[in-house]
């Protein structure tokens, strides 16, 4: 009889060693994980906690793998999280890839600094930055910035205005102002100042 107990009493504990789950309630950094038709109690989850930390919103519905030292649930801890249906991998999967629906929120007390071979892109609607190399470009609808190793240059609509060491060039349309190497020049179909620069009756 005692035998048996203690036997059955293993088996228990293996198979609670490691168990597969959903999350069916969030409260903080505290869960619930639905395994078959039980329900456990609050269980921490594992994460990062030290001077350095991250934190990544809860999900419920999330599937995820609790883990009981010794067999005892009272002891158990989640892992998050193992990709299925309602939360599944991205099709993009040579890619790495972060999609939240939650706010972004980075603290530091240091530096932050980012290298890449290829250039940096970020984009909120209608406006979009980007980084290569040698060049910063940054547009919001049709308006347009553009700065390489040594020039700039500014457009909206038929609109430039394009700074570099050589000079200065502005352009709307048809007509165009250049300014450079010690001298100015004006080209459009016609050319209005106000007040007028010059005022003459009865020719020269």
């Amino acid at each position: 009889m005692i035998e048996s107990f203690a036997f059955s009493e293993v088996v228990r504990k293996l198979a609670n060693l490691i168990r597969l789950g959903k999350i069916s309630e969030v409260n903080g950094a505290q869960v619930k994980v639905q395994i078959g038709r039980v329900t456990t109690g609050w269980l921490p989850i594992i994460s990062t906690a030290s001077e350095t930390t991250s934190w990544i919103p809860i999900s419920k519905g999330e599937q995820v793998v609790v883990f009981s030292p010794y067999g005892e649930s009272a002891q158990a801890f989640v892992l998050r999280s193992i990709h299925y249906n309602n939360f599944s991998a991205p099709d993009d999967k040579n890619s790495a890839s972060f999609k939240t629906k939650a706010n972004i929120k980075v603290d530091s007390d240091q530096k932050i600094s980012a290298n890449t071979k290829n250039g940096f892109e970020f984009s909120s609607g209608n406006t979009n930055f980007k980084i290569s190399d040698g060049t910063i470009e940054l547009s919001s609808g049709d308006a347009h910035i553009n700065m390489s190793f040594n020039s700039i240059s500014l457009s909206t609509g038929d609109a430039n205005v394009q700074i570099s060491s050589s000079g200065i060039q502005l352009n709307c349309g048809s007509s165009t102002i250049d300014v450079g190497s010690g001298n100015i020049s004006l080209s459009s179909g016609s050319i209005t100042t106000n007040p007028l620069i010059c005022k003459c009756a009865g020719g020269l």
